[in-house]
Order: structure tokens, then C-alpha cells, then sequence
């Protein structure tokens, strides 16, 4: 990018030497290639869109995580029923899409807070260099990585709304993908998270316990010592594609062109949560 922009600016320069329209016109027409090499690449870094709906039988607060030092125009927003906004991410952006559920305000405070999802920063939109994984659904995205696009739908730190992730263009290796099952309905109870008597969403023993057997560290750190387990084997059964944990074996990383804009889709089969189950052990949020 800096050198293009450099190269503008010589360009530029140039012209205000020259003084003359003769000259600028002269100048324009013997270096017509290189114009067309500079726009060229200014369409190759223009940013990439994406466009989040909401088809959830409520609203969805989508938050936008960015561990680039370049942003997007919007790190948090409010979602109705049916509602859908854009969302413009710079050239070589790299970060997270998730969907906050359940907000409330404090009256004394007016702070707000979420029953899943919560940044904790105590306003609808999520600021800051530092983030905390939670119990939910990731989409994360890796945009003009050498030449081109990778994105993967996650439920490796638990599961809270469904999502899906639908590519502008389309090829063998840029497809749509996503996890678009209630993964709620078979969770372990053990992992299961309520707000009151509703389950809103589905931890992974990684995140309760943190060990290194849980979260695939340390002498865990290989294919032969990290083993499936009863919630990787559940949720790689109802949603093959998703990203699971670090040694399982379905490619759950998507690559498309780096001109490729996307649409990210929560409850694209909508869903009522389920409300008063019967078990013996509830984790509240």
C-alpha cells in the first residue's frame, strides 16, 4: 500500500512541475499503462463487505473484534428480527463475528450487559486491544492474506446462535459454510449456561477448566495427545464444517479470492431456545 501510494505522489508531483495542460495531457497519454497498473491495484486493496442479518426470533447484538490495527466502521450494533446491515472491513483486516444475545441495562449505572457474548465494555459496541473468549459461536476472518481470503465458523470455546457464511464468489475451495443447528438441544449437562430456566448457550470443557488435556497445551499439543471427546465428537457430528478443536480433520478453514464479500447469517433455520429443561446441574449466566 505504501508504495503505491508513493508512486502516486511522484505521479502527482510530476504533473505540478510541468505546469502546462500540453505537458499533463502529453504526460497522461505516454503513461496510460501505468495509470491502469496503479488503479489495478487500488480495486485489489478495496475493502471487503459484509453484510449481517439477523433471521433469530430476537434481537442480536453482532460484535465485531478486530486484532488488526485497522477497524471497522462498526464494532457493535443492536440487530432486530429481520433487520440487516453492512459492514465495511479494511484491506488485510483480520478478526471475529459474533452475536451478543439477551441485553440489559443497569438503571443506576446505564450500563449494558449481555447473557451471552458480553465484551464487558459496558456499551453496545465493543472497543478495546484486549478480547476474552466466551461461550459462543465464532465467524473469524482473515481477509488478503497472501492473495486471498480465509474464514472459518467456530465452536471450539462453546456455542451460542447458529451462523452461516455465504461468499460472494464461489469455487471449489470458497463455499459457504457455517454451524446452522441448534447445538444447544445436545449439549452435556455439565456444560449447559442459563439465564433463568432458558439455556442460552453451550460451553467447552476448554473454557470451564482451562487445563492443558481440556484445551490441547502443553504435552496435549499434538495430534496423538489431543483426543476428541464427548463434546468435540458432539458437535463435530452436528456440524462437520465448524471448527472444532486445534487435530480435527475436517478442513474447516474456507479460502476464497480476496475480492470476495460475505454474508454472515444468524439463525438462518430460526430457532426458539429451549425453556425449563429438567437436569441436575445448571451453570447460570
Amino acid at each position: 500500500m505504501a508504495e503505491i501510494l508513493l508512486m502516486i505522489f511522484l505521479l502527482a508531483s510530476h504533473l505540478f512541475v510541468s505546469g502546462t495542460i500540453n505537458h499533463i495531457y502529453r504526460f497522461f497519454i505516454n503513461h496510460f499503462y501505468v495509470f491502469m497498473f496503479i488503479i489495478t491495484r487500488i480495486g485489489v486493496l478495496s475493502v471487503s463487505i459484509f453484510t449481517i442479518e439477523n433471521k433469530c426470533d430476537h434481537t442480536v447484538w453482532p460484535m465485531i473484534y478486530s486484532w488488526t490495527s485497522s477497524q471497522v466502521n462498526s464494532t457493535g450494533f443492536a440487530l432486530k428480527k429481520g433487520a440487516a446491515r453492512d459492514i465495511r472491513a479494511p484491506f488485510a483486516w483480520f478478526g471475529l463475528i459474533s452475536g451478543r444475545t439477551l441485553c440489559s441495562t443497569d438503571t443506576s449505572t446505564r450500563n449494558f450487559s449481555y447473557a451471552t457474548g458480553d465484551c464487558e465494555s459496558g456499551i453496545v459496541e465493543c472497543p478495546g486491544d484486549d478480547y476474552s473468549w466466551s461461550s459462543r459461536t465464532y465467524a473469524s476472518f482473515r481477509l488478503d492474506k497472501g492473495g486471498s481470503d480465509s474464514y472459518a465458523v467456530s465452536v471450539e470455546y462453546g456455542y451460542n446462535l447458529p451462523i452461516m457464511v455465504v461468499p460472494s464468489m464461489k469455487s471449489f475451495t470458497c463455499i459457504t459454510s457455517g454451524c446452522v443447528v441448534d447445538l444447544n438441544k445436545t449439549c452435556p449437562e455439565d456444560l449447559m449456561t442459563f439465564s433463568g430456566e432458558t439455556l442460552i448457550a453451550c460451553s467447552s470443557p476448554c473454557q470451564e477448566s482451562g487445563t492443558p488435556e481440556s484445551c490441547c497445551l502443553n504435552e496435549y499439543r499434538s495430534k496423538e495427545n489431543c483426543k476428541p471427546t464427548t463434546y468435540t465428537k458432539n458437535f463435530l457430528n452436528a456440524c462437520p464444517l465448524a471448527y472444532i478443536y486445534p487435530y480435527a480433520d475436517n478442513n474447516s478453514t474456507i479460502t476464497c479470492p480476496n475480492t470476495t464479500d460475505y454474508v454472515i447469517t444468524f439463525c438462518p433455520t430460526s430457532f426458539t431456545p429451549n425453556k425449563k429443561l429438567q437436569v441436575n446441574s445448571r451453570k447460570y449466566a
